[in-house]
């Protein structure tokens, strides 16, 4: 029985979340040998507020790298 979860930003729509879920769910029966029915996946929308990426939170404004 497997479970995933998967952390994303909120605001994801319904249909996007149903492709996931659907998807997610076709790759693990495939590599596993599970039945879909077994897998369950957990999405969780997170605020940009709640994330961090490289010490900041994702909904703070940083300046931009220019190319190299």
């Amino acid at each position: 029985m497997p479970v995933i979860t998967v952390n994303w930003w909120q605001g994801t729509d319904r249909q996007a979340r149903r492709e996931l879920v659907a998807g997610i769910t076709d790759i693990v029966t495939r590599v596993s040998g599970c039945p879909h029915e077994a897998v369950t996946v957990i999405v969780r929308d997170v605020a940009p507020d709640h994330w961090g990426k490289g010490g900041h939170l994702a909904d703070e404004p940083r300046p931009r790298r220019g190319r190299r």
